[in-house]
């Protein structure tokens, strides 16, 4: 090999996302899945521990206030596995609360569920810590991020009325008060929606919870409301007014295509108007469409020199097209795509320079017109047709 002549190689699969850190963006599913199966081995943890084990240290005046935590921990893990694959460092900063969860219950009432719910909460944090710096690297904000946030707000609230109704149990009327996580899951949940239950609130610490539980569950419903439903309800809005936009379309006969939302576009549509000749205006450029659409010009969202698009604002029943978008690449593309979908359609093509005329009629078009010299010899003309005293001998 001559001298001074190198030759880097490639990255090698797999290859390291830091000093000493295995490569997470290789691992990101099996991850997830790992994820997933512990969160529901935890689940499975905490209702076997709630049902079939009654510890000794409850039995006297903490009877009964077995708290599941394995059960909220495992929830929290499945709904944290979805992100997990997708290298979330919001997913992998709340996978730390499932031995914050676990641990403590497995100390307090220590049995057979409990103890393999702690175990199997704290390998998981083993297992994810190496892959630390591939979650570093995602976005810690965003749409998701909030989600992910909402959900598990919801969980922990929801673990924390339950545990709070056992616990002031014998502080709610009628006596004996609130017995069993079923009850209490009853209390939490009709509180949270603002429902209302049959227990009457007897001391004041009650009220305090109660008072707590109602305003962090409210904020958490009205947060779920905003962050989960909202963006569904707009893209069903989305495509229902994309489905009217579509029927406007196929009503459309003998109409202009004007392709762009560019100054000249808007003018060429109000020319159009003026002739009583509809026509729509296509363009890629969402800010510009609804600004359009606002002023009350027929619009629709798409690329022009998508076949699709063309075919969805009726370019086979269309009169003639004009390619009116500020740059002259884009112009070319549509010229091209619309010649190929209707041959015998008359296409007008506008250039923002002369040098790309001959190429806009080589593309197909019928007419390719300069506005930079149209302009230039309407002011020559206006210009040379003063008085003729003014004009130089």
């Amino acid at each position: 090999m001559a001298a001074g002549r190198s030759r880097t190689a490639p990255a090698p699969t797999g290859a390291p996302d830091g000093p000493g850190v295995p490569p997470t963006r290789y691992r990101s599913s099996t991850l997830g899945y790992a994820t997933a199966a512990i969160g529901g081995l935890l689940v499975v943890v905490g209702f076997a521990s709630a049902i079939f084990v009654v510890p000794d240290a409850f039995r006297d005046a903490l009877s009964g206030y077995d708290p599941p935590f394995d059960a909220i921990a495992g929830l929290i893990l499945l709904a944290l596995s979805f992100r997990i694959r997708d290298r979330s460092p919001v997913a992998w900063i709340f996978t730390l609360l499932a031995p914050g969860l676990a641990v403590p219950i497995a100390v307090l009432s220590p049995n057979a569920f409990s103890i393999v719910g702690a175990v199997a909460s704290t390998g998981l944090v083993v297992i994810l810590y190496p892959y630390r710096a591939g979650f570093y690297r995602g976005s810690p904000t965003g749409p998701v991020a909030t989600q992910l946030l909402v959900i598990v707000t919801g969980l922990l609230t929801l673990l924390f009325g339950m545990v709070g109704a056992r616990w002031l149990g014998r502080e709610f009327a009628p006596a004996p008060g609130i017995r069993g996580w079923t009850e209490a899951l009853y209390f939490t949940v009709s509180t949270i929606s603002t429902n209302g239950s049959n227990y009457t609130l007897v001391t004041d610490d009650a009220r305090w919870f109660t008072v707590l539980l109602i305003l962090l569950g409210v904020g958490t419903f009205l947060s779920a409301v905003v962050v989960l439903f909202l963006p569904f309800l707009e893209q069903r809005l989305e495509r229902i007014a994309q489905r009217l936009e579509r029927a406007q379309m196929e009503d459309l006969s003998q109409h202009v295509i004007v392709c762009g939302a560019s100054t000249q576009a808007r003018a060429t549509v109000d020319s159009f108007r003026d002739a009583g000749v509809s026509a729509v205006v296509l363009s890629a450029d969402s800010s510009s469409i609804e600004r359009l659409r606002a002023d009350g010009y027929r619009t629709y969202l798409g690329e022009p020199s998508s076949d699709e698009v063309l075919r969805a604002v009726g370019i086979d029943r269309a009169r003639a097209l004009v390619a009116a978008d500020d740059s002259d690449a884009e112009n070319l593309l549509t010229v091209i795509t619309a010649r190929e979908l209707a041959p015998r359609l008359r296409i007008v093509a506008i250039a923002a320079g002369p040098h790309t005329l001959e190429k806009l009629l080589k593309a197909g078009a019928n007419e390719a017109i300069s506005m930079v010299s149209v302009a230039a010899r309407l002011v020559t003309s206006a210009a040379l047709q003063g008085p003729a005293s003014a004009r130089p001998a």
